[in-house]
């Protein structure tokens, strides 16, 4: 079977997979064994991985510590984020353990077993580590000892990250149901519901919670702001618009968490390209339709940067999404989304490579095997070390430091 076949299929069957599960089943999800499209664990013959090139290197990559923390998430796709709070890096894996680890020293401070379905997270706040499952679950764990404060049930499974802010906790399920908890107990605020498309890809963006709103992107190309203390619409937009005849090319999803800034607020869509909204109106002030990605997006001061559907690296003017460069031998390395670390952008490959990109002009300019097998979450930084973890739940901290130039 080829691979455009077998994505076909597999959205088929998440489709369908959607229409049924339509109403609350406690314990039931929407075929959690459907893999993402785009993983880890297919290879595309037609569009072969690019091999990597000689680099000058400006930075150099050292690993501080190892630890072997979780059993990973394998090519599922699954949104399980690690996050760090308090000098404590919080690790999930689809099994149920949760881990405390030191952030500094990879040592372990404590283990649960939840034995749950986790799927969605993790967020910290309010003295909690929060999650979703896809038995529509959400958990939330004491950070102290990981003893479990609280569990609330949503519409159905939850596949994105949940956010904490101002003592709610907003969670997004794939039924295109927003619930906001009281991040205290667990009790629901308010809810907003929303049909989805029966055909979509595998997945949901997060909500972006901004200035006391929380931004929603939707499989039906849709850009959604509601108030955060009652759920209220404030607006929507339709930021791609599905064309063709194929089902494939007529799938606009916007599965990228939504960027928020000052001004405006950024989305990416499936097939869409990257759209910057005006925050107050939603009204569309420019587009590049060669962007199209769904991965998350993140910026500094005047830019964008995005990973797109080939793995090509953009960066883009925030004002009026001029080109500042692009970034193409990376092409189709499966990357992670991006990280920010000072004046350089940081993503991983299916190979088990970190890569550092110049944020100035794109250039590549480090490179070092952490693994061995792929690597498919964004690498997260705090107080000074990176920390990367494989599709095996190896977690690889590490420090950059700046090499010095050598006159001639």
């Amino acid at each position: 079977m080829s691979r455009l076949s077998l994505v076909i299929l597999l959205l088929f069957l998440a489709g369908c997979a959607g229409i049924v599960e339509k109403t609350k089943s406690a314990g039931k999800s929407l075929e959690s064994g459907i893999i993402d499209m785009m993983s880890t664990s297919e290879e595309d013959e037609s569009a072969p991985p690019r091999e990597l090139a000689e680099i000058v290197e400006e930075v150099s990559l050292t690993s501080v510590w190892q630890q072997k923390a979780s059993e990973g998430k394998g090519s599922k796709y699954l949104k399980l984020e690690m996050v760090v709070s308090d000098g404590k890096l919080f690790v999930a894996d689809l099994k149920g353990k949760v881990l405390a680890i030191d952030q500094m020293t990879g040592e372990l401070i404590w283990e649960v077993k939840t034995e749950l379905p986790i799927s969605g997270g993790l967020e910290v706040g309010y003295e909690h580590v929060f999650f979703g499952t896809t038995d529509a679950d959400v958990v939330a764990l004491k950070l102290n000892d990981g003893d479990t404060a609280w569990t609330s049930q949503v519409s159905s499974e939850v596949l994105s990250t949940p956010r904490f802010s101002d003592g709610l906790l907003v969670v997004r399920s794939v039924d295109g149901a927003v619930n906001t908890l009281d991040a205290a107990n667990g009790e629901e605020r308010w809810s907003y519901i929303r049909d989805v498309p029966a055909l979509s890809l595998r997945g949901t963006s997060s909500p972006v919670v901004k200035s006391g709103g929380v931004i929603c992107g939707y499989a039906n190309g849709k850009l959604v702001v509601l108030r955060l203390k009652d759920g209220l619409q404030i607006w929507e937009t339709s930021v791609a618009v599905a064309r063709g005849r194929g089902a494939l090319s007529r799938m606009v999803d916007v599965d990228s968490d939504p960027l928020a800034g000052e001004r405006y607020i950024y989305a990416a869509t499936f097939n869409g390209g990257v759209v910057a909204v005006d925050v107050r109106s939603g009204q569309i002030v420019w587009r590049r339709s060669e962007m199209s990605s769904y991965k998350k997006m993140i910026a500094d001061w005047v830019s964008i940067y995005v990973v797109d559907v080939n793995n090509h690296l953009w960066s883009a003017d925030q004002n009026d999404g001029s080109i500042n460069w692009l970034q193409d031998s990376l092409e189709h390395r499966q990357l992670t989304p991006l990280t920010q670390a000072g004046d350089y952008l940081l993503t991983a490959d299916y190979e088990g490579y970190l890569h550092v990109i110049n944020s100035t002009d794109g250039a590549l300019v480090g490179r070092l095997r952490v693994s061995d097998v792929a690597i498919s979450t964004a690498p997260i930084i705090d107080d000074g070390l990176i920390y990367v973890q494989d599709i095996e739940g190896v977690i690889t901290a590490l420090r950059m430091d700046t090499l010095s130039v050598t006159e001639e």
